[in-house]
C-alpha cells in the first residue's frame, strides 16, 4: 500500500451516502455540518486563496542525505537553524553564510553511528528540542532502527560546540516493537505543559491487523496506533511506573494519563485510533493539538484535539476512516467495533469516535501532511490559518475558516500549487516553512520580502540594520 514519500494510487471504493462524486466539496446537513470533506484533484494548479510568497531557503543537501523531513529552531539565540533528513543526517543551516555546514550535527546514517534503517518509510522521522534547550542543550530523535525497523526514541546531548552533537551521549527513551516496514508514525513534539508527546502508526501493513478485536489501535493495551505522553523532564512531582514492556528509566508517566491504575491499559497511551499519524503539532495559542492521519482507501484526516478534550480521545480507526465505516470505505474488518462505526460526522462529539474537522478523498491525495496554524506577525495575511499538504499532491492548502468553537464553519482551501511536501516546520517567532523532501528544500512563508528573520536567532533579527522601520522589534520574542 502505497503511503507517503511516493506518488501513488489507491483502490478506490464505493462512494457512500456521505457525498457524492459529482461535487468538489460535501459538506453534509444537519449533524454531519461538523466536517468538510473535500474531493478536488490535488494534482491540478490552483489559483491561490491568499497571497503566496514562498521562497526557498535551505537547498544543496549532499547526495546521498538530500531528502529532508524536519526543520528545527532550536531557539537558542544563534543564527543557525537543525535540519534532520530522512536518511539519518542532522544538518547545521548556518543564517551567516545561508548554506549548510560541511559537519554535520549528529550522522546516525551508515557513514556515522549507524542506527537508522532509511527506505519507503522508515528512517529518521522526526526531532524535537527541550523547550530550555538554550541551557540544557537536550534533543530527541524518533528513528527506524537500523538491525530490524523497530521504532526508536532516542535523547542526545549538544557538546561544547553548538554546531555538533555529542555523539556518544545517546540515551534511549524506549523501543517499540513494529512488525512492518511502514506506518511508521513519526512525530515527537513537547506540549505546553512540558510533556513529550510522540506518534506511534498501527504497524501495518494496512487494515490495523494488530492485537484485540479491532486492532492496535483500538487497543490501550498496546503501544501502536496512538499517541503517547511521557515525562522526559522530572515534571510530574508523583510519576508512575511505564507499562507494556517498556522500560522507564530515561522516563516517568504523567500521574494524570487517562490509564494510570487501570490493570490493562498501557500507561503511556493518551489519545489512540490512529493509522498513521505522521504528524501532528500543537497550536502555541491556545495548546490544541492538530494531527494528520493517513487514510487508507478513502479519507485522508485532519483530526483536532482540544486542550480542553478529555483524554483519551479516539480517533477511530480501524473502525472508522473519515466518517465512514472502515468496512464499508476500506473493506476492513470492523468486528469488535461498537455500533456507532458506521454513523454519521459529528465533530465534536459527545460520546464516541472523534471525528476530523477536515477530510480529503484518496486518489491522488495519498499520504496527508498536518502542519502548523500560523500564529506568526510577519505575514499577518495568513494570521490563525491552519497549513496541511501531502507527500504526492502538488499543493499546501489552508483554511478559509477556523473556529474551533464553530466546527460547522470550518473550511479550507487551496494555498499554494506546485509543492509537494514531507512537513512543515515552525520557527521561534511563530514563522512557517515547507520541507519538501521530494525537491530536498526547505522553503519559507514570507510577505514579499523574504525571510529575512531566519538568519539569525536573537539580537538584529528584527531587522534594524536593515533601516527599515517598518520591521523595527516586529520580530523580537
Amino acid at each position: 500500500m502505497t503511503e507517503f514519500f511516493t506518488v501513488g494510487l489507491r483502490n478506490r471504493s464505493v462512494w457512500t451516502a456521505l457525498c457524492v462524486l459529482s461535487v468538489l466539496v460535501c459538506v453534509p446537513t444537519a449533524v454531519d455540518a461538523a466536517t468538510a470533506c473535500y474531493t478536488q484533484n490535488c494534482l491540478a494548479t490552483c489559483t491561490p486563496n491568499a497571497p503566496a510568497a514562498v521562497s526557498t531557503l535551505i537547498a544543496g543537501f549532499p547526495g546521498g542525505t538530500d531528502t529532508p523531513i524536519v526543520f528545527v529552531d532550536p531557539a537558542d539565540n544563534l543564527p543557525h537553524r537543525f535540519v534532520a533528513t530522512q536518511e539519518g543526517v542532522i544538518y547545521v543551516w548556518s543564517g551567516v553564510t545561508q548554506a549548510l555546514l560541511a559537519t554535520p550535527f549528529l550522522d546516525l546514517s551508515p557513514s556515522g553511528l549507524n542506527k537508522v534503517a532509511f527506505g519507503g518509510e522508515r528512517g529518521l522521522l522526526a526531532m524535537a528540542v527541550e523547550p530550555d534547550y538554550l541551557t540544557s542543550g537536550r534533543f530527541y530523535v524518533y528513528y527506524t532502527r537500523v538491525s530490524d525497523g523497530d521504532i526508536v526514541v532516542e535523547r542526545y546531548q549538544r557538546s561544547g560546540n553548538p554546531e555538533i552533537a555529542d555523539d556518544t551521549s545517546g540515551a534511549v527513551i524506549f523501543r517499540i516493537d513494529h512488525p512492518a516496514d511502514n506506518h511508521n508514525g513519526g512525530q515527537v513534539a513537547f506540549g505546553p505543559d512540558g510533556y513529550l508527546y510522540i506518534s506511534i502508526g498501527d504497524g501495518g501493513p494496512q487494515c490495523d491487523n494488530g492485537a484485540g478485536a479491532s486492532g492496535d489501535g483500538q487497543s490501550p493495551g498496546t503501544l501502536l496506533g496512538k499517541i503517547l505522553r511521557i515525562d522526559v523532564r522530572g515534571v510530574d512531582p508523583t510519576p508512575v511506573a511505564a507499562e507494556c514492556g517498556l522500560s522507564a528509566s530515561n522516563y516517568t508517566v504523567p500521574s494524570d494519563n487517562p490509564y494510570v491504575g487501570q490493570a490493562t491499559p498501557c500507561n503511556e497511551v493518551w489519545a489512540l485510533g490512529m493509522r498513521n499519524p505522521f504528524r501532528f503539532t500543537f497550536d502555541r495559542l491556545t495548546g490544541d493539538l492538530y494531527l494528520g492521519d493517513v487514510g487508507q482507501s478513502q479519507w485522508e484526516e485532519i483530526n483536532l484535539i482540544r486542550a480542553s478534550t478529555p483524554a483519551p480521545a479516539n480517533l477511530g480507526w480501524v473502525c472508522r476512516e473519515g466518517c465512514e465505516s472502515s468496512g464499508v470505505s476500506s473493506g476492513c474488518s470492523t468486528t469488535g467495533c461498537p455500533a456507532d462505526a458506521g454513523g454519521t460526522c459529528e465533530f465534536p462529539r459527545a460520546t464516541g469516535f472523534w471525528d476530523p474537522i477536515l477530510c480529503h478523498q484518496n486518489s491522488p491525495w495519498v499520504s496527508i501532511m498536518g502542519g502548523y496554524r500560523y500564529r506568526g506577525a510577519l505575514v499577518p495575511v495568513n494570521a490563525g490559518r491552519y497549513f496541511y499538504g501531502d507527500a504526492g499532491c502538488g499543493q499546501v492548502w489552508a483554511t478559509t475558516t477556523l473556529d474551533p468553537a464553530n466546527p460547522a464553519a470550518i473550511a479550507s482551501a487551496c494555498w499554494l500549487s506546485g509543492s509537494s511536501n514531507y512537513g512543515f516546520g515552525e520557527d521561534h517567532l511563530g514563522e512557517l516553512y515547507i520541507v519538501r523532501g521530494g525537491a530536498g528544500t526547505v522553503d519559507c512563508i514570507h510577505n514579499g520580502e523574504g525571510c529575512y528573520w531566519a538568519r539569525w536567532g536573537g539580537f538584529f533579527e528584527d531587522g534594524f540594520e536593515s533601516e527599515d522601520t517598518s520591521r523595527w522589534s516586529s520580530a523580537v520574542p
